[in-house]
C-alpha cells in the first residue's frame, strides 16, 4: 500500500521531470532515477548518459550517501526519505541556477556571439582587432592567434572587401570559421571547468550539511526512541545545527527518566486519565428515490395496435358500418352495440411518468476519538530549586515523550512571575523550547494566576476543550483570586475537567491545594512516594 509520504515524493519527482529548468527532460529523468536508487526506491541504475553535467550530478549523489548513515536513515523512515529527496532536488535547482547566473566569461561570450554573426565585409576591416584580443586571452600553445593574423594578411594583401575575388572570399570565410570554432570550443571548456568548480564547492558544503543533519538526527533518534517517526519532522536544512550541549542535556534527562521508573509509571497513569473513547455518531439524512415508468393513456390515439370488440362508434370498422345499410342487418348492429361487441380499431398511447419517493434514514457510525489531551503547569519559581526542580523537569520530559509517542496533545505552561508556554503536540517544533526549559534556572516569585488564566483560555478553545490539568508546584504561594477560582469551578462542575496538583514540598498552602480535585505530595527523600502516587492514580483511572 502506497503511503501518503511516498505519494507526495512521487509527485515531487514527476514535477521535477516535467517542469524543472535543470538541463533537459532526459537528464532530469536520469537524475531522478539515480536518486531513487540511492533512496532504495529502485534496484537498478539508469543507463549512463554521455554528458558532463549528468556524470557530475551522479557523483554528487554518490557523495551525499557515501557514508551510509543517510541511506540507512532514509531506508528506515519513508517520511525522512521524502524530505531528503526534496531537499536534494531543491539543491540541484539552486546550484544549477547559480552557475548560470554567475558567468565570469560573459564579456568573452558576447564577443564570440558578435563575431559569429558579423558580416564578412565588416570582419575584413576589423580582423586585426579579433586576433589581437585572442592573443591576450589565450597562450599561443592553446590558440595561435598570430597564425590566423598571418593567414588573414596573406588572403587580403591590403585589399578591401570589394577587391577580393570569389576564391579569396571563400578562403577568408573558411579560415574565419576555423578560428571561431576553436575559440568556441576553448570558451566552452573554460566555462564548463568554472561551472564544475562552483558546483563542487556547492556540493561540498551541501554534503557536509547533509552529513551533519544525519548525525544530528541519528542522535535525536537514539535519545527520543519512543517516537522516532515524529522526530523525523525535525529534519529541516534551514534550521541551525544543535550544539553538543543540547544532546548532552537530553541524554542526561533520558538517563534520569530511565532510572526513575516510578516517574514513568506516574506519567503513564496521567496519560490514561483521558484515554481514547469509543463514540457512536448518528447521521440523519433525507433520501429521495426517483422512478420513471411508461403508463398507457386510453384517452390518446397515437398508435393503431389492433382490433377489439367495443361500442366505440368513432373507431368502427367499415364492415360493421355496412350492417346499417340494410333493414335486416340493422337489428344485428344494434344488438352488437348494446353488448359492446362491435369490431373497432384499438389505439394506444404511452406516457413517461416520473415519480419521487421521499423518506428519512438514520445511520450510525462508530469511531475512536483520539486520546484526550492534558495541560501541565510547572512552577519555575526560586523556591522550586534543588530536588523539586529536578523532579519537575524529569516529569515534563516524560510527558513530552508520551505526548509524541501517543500522538496526543499536551500543553506545558511554566510560571513564576510570568508564563511561558510550549505546545508538545509537534515535537519537531518544540524540541528547542523543551531544551531551553530543561536548561533554565528556576527563579523569581510564584504567581499561579496567569498560568490559570492561560489554562482557561486553552479550555475555551476546541483543541484542549477536553483536557485535564496537572499543576506541579511547591504551592508556597498566596491565595488564588476568587474570579479565577469561580471559573475553575465552572469547568470542574459543568465540563468535567479535572484539576490535579502534585506538591513537591511538605508545607504547601492548604487553602490553595484544596481547590483541586486530586492532590498528591512528592517527597524526594521517599523515593517510593511516586509508586504510591501511581497506585492512587491507577485507582482513579479504573473508576
Amino acid at each position: 500500500m502506497i503511503t501518503q509520504a511516498e505519494e507526495q515524493l512521487q509527485e515531487e519527482f514527476d514535477r521535477f521531470i516535467e517542469f524543472g529548468s535543470l538541463l533537459d527532460k532526459r537528464s532530469r529523468r536520469y537524475i531522478v532515477h539515480y536518486l531513487q536508487v540511492k533512496l532504495s526506491l529502485r534496484d537498478t541504475l539508469p543507463t549512463s548518459l554521455d554528458d558532463s553535467y549528468d556524470r557530475y550530478f551522479s557523483r554528487a549523489l554518490d557523495r551525499f550517501f557515501e557514508g551510509g548513515l543517510l541511506s540507512e536513515l532514509c531506508r528506515d523512515h519513508i517520511r525522512l526519505s521524502a524530505q531528503v529527496a526534496m531537499d536534494i532536488l531543491h539543491w540541484l535547482r539552486r546550484a544549477y541556477n547559480k552557475i548560470r547566473e554567475k558567468n565570469p566569461f560573459e564579456d568573452e561570450a558576447q564577443r564570440l556571439r558578435v563575431a559569429t554573426v558579423m558580416p564578412l565585409r565588416d570582419f575584413v576591416q576589423r580582423n586585426y582587432i579579433l586576433t589581437t584580443y585572442l592573443g591576450h586571452q589565450y597562450e599561443r600553445e592553446v590558440l595561435d592567434s598570430e597564425f590566423y593574423a598571418y593567414k588573414f594578411e596573406q588572403i587580403l594583401q591590403k585589399r578591401s572587401y570589394e577587391a577580393l575575388d570569389a576564391p579569396a572570399r571563400e578562403e577568408m570565410e573558411r579560415v574565419l570559421h576555423d578560428l571561431l570554432a576553436q575559440w568556441d570550443a576553448l570558451l566552452s571548456a573554460k566555462l564548463l571547468k568554472h561551472q564544475l568548480e562552483v558546483l563542487e564547492e556547492e556540493q561540498e558544503s551541501f554534503s557536509d550539511l547533509l552529513e551533519s543533519k544525519a548525525q544530528e538526527f541519528h542522535k535525536l533518534q537514539s535519545l527520543l526512541s519512543p517516537f522516532a517517526d515524529y522526530a523525523g519532522r525535525f529534519w529541516d536544512l534551514s534550521r541551525e545545527l544543535w550544539q553538543e550541549a543540547d544532546f548532552d542535556l537530553l541524554a542526561r534527562y533520558q538517563d534520569l527518566l530511565e532510572k526513575e521508573d516510578a516517574v514513568r509509571q506516574l506519567v503513564d497513569m496521567l496519560g490514561r486519565m483521558r484515554e481514547a473513547e469509543v463514540v457512536t455518531e448518528e447521521e440523519t439524512y433525507e433520501k429521495t428515490i426517483v422512478r420513471k415508468q411508461w403508463i398507457e393513456d386510453v384517452q390518446s390515439r397515437a398508435e393503431l395496435t389492433g382490433i377489439h370488440e367495443s361500442n366505440d362508434l368513432s373507431s368502427l370498422l367499415s364492415s360493421e358500418v355496412s350492417l346499417l345499410s340494410h333493414p335486416d342487418t340493422e337489428t344485428a348492429f344494434l344488438k352488437k352495440y348494446a353488448e359492446g361487441a362491435l369490431l373497432t380499431f384499438r389505439y394506444e398511447d404511452r406516457q413517461l411518468v416520473t415519480s419521487e419517493h421521499h423518506f428519512t434514514e438514520v445511520s450510525q457510525r462508530v469511531k475512536l476519538k483520539e486520546k484526550g489531551p492534558f495541560i501541565v503547569c510547572v512552577d519555575t519559581s526560586d523556591s522550586m530549586r534543588g530536588d523539586a526542580e529536578q523532579v519537575a523537569k524529569v516529569i515534563c520530559f516524560a510527558i513530552m515523550k508520551m505526548a509524541a509517542s501517543e500522538n496526543r496533545r499536551a500543553y506545558l505552561i511554566n510560571f513564576s512571575v510570568g508564563i511561558r508556554t510550549i505546545d508538545l503536540h509537534d515535537v519537531a517544533s518544540s524540541l528547542d523550547a523543551i531544551a531551553d526549559f530543561l536548561r533554565m534556572s528556576f527563579r523569581g516569585g510564584t504567581d499561579i494566576t496567569l498560568a490559570l488564566h492561560e489554562v482557561i483560555r486553552q479550555l475555551q478553545g476546541s483543541t484542549y476543550r477536553d483536557a485535564d490539568v496537572l499543576v506541579i508546584s511547591d504551592f508556597i504561594m498566596y491565595r488564588i483570586e476568587e474570579d479565577i477560582l469561580s471559573r475553575v469551578r465552572h469547568y470542574q462542575q459543568n465540563q468535567g475537567v479535572k484539576f490535579h496538583s502534585l506538591t513537591l514540598c511538605d508545607d504547601p498552602n492548604a487553602e490553595v491545594i484544596e481547590q483541586f480535585d486530586t492532590h498528591w505530595v512528592y517527597d524526594p527523600a521517599r523515593r517510593e512516594i511516586v509508586q504510591e502516587l501511581a497506585g492512587k492514580l491507577r485507582g482513579i483511572v479504573k473508576r
